[in-house]
């Protein structure tokens, strides 16, 4: 048994050259390629190519807690705990929780170590979008609906870590 479960768990069906992780389809691909994809898309797309991203990591962070809520029976807290500890496991970065205020439908998350921004260098902008997106989908099955999530340091623009705030919609035009 490894240090890191999801690699224990890691299912491979060499039939169909899927990797499973508890029955959820996973895919294993280098930060550099996300980080090329990135760059191409926004030089063609411009700022909507953020958004993009960022609505693929909504989606892929919505169903995950949805999946392993229902799989697990998992509280709010036990989702938050879940998705950091997986975040980590699977190689995006070092997740921390800094704030977590359900009254008020707000999350914080702190990254060390993103692999996408180390990946795409320096920038004069927030470049985890797709982390930014997981977290806001994640936090809109808390919330019980859509959320907003702003990278407020990236290591890309120079900081030490990567921290995202989330905020329920109608908690945050209030």
């Amino acid at each position: 048994m490894s240090e890191n479960p999801i690699l224990d768990e890691l299912v491979h069906d060499q039939s169909t050259g899927s990797l499973l992780y508890k029955g959820v389809r996973y895919l294993l691909i280098r930060p550099e390629t996300i980080a090329g994809f990135q760059k191409a898309l926004t030089e063609s797309c411009g700022k909507e190519a953020c958004e993009n991203l960022f609505a693929g990591g909504y989606a892929g962070g919505s169903l995950s807690a949805k999946k392993y809520k229902e799989l697990h029976n998992f509280s709010d807290h036990e989702i938050i705990d879940f998705m950091m500890k997986m975040g980590n496991q699977i190689g995006w970065g070092n997740f921390s929780l800094v704030r977590y205020d359900p009254g008020v439908k707000h999350l914080c998350v702190a990254v060390k170590d993103s692999p996408f921004a180390q990946a795409y260098g320096q920038s004069s902008r927030s470049v985890c979008h797709l982390i930014r997106g997981v977290l806001a989908g994640m936090a809109s099955v808390l919330f019980g609906g859509d959320c907003s999530a702003e990278e407020v340091q990236c290591r890309a623009r120079g900081h030490e870590n990567c921290r995202f705030e989330i905020n329920a919609r109608e908690a945050h035009s209030a």
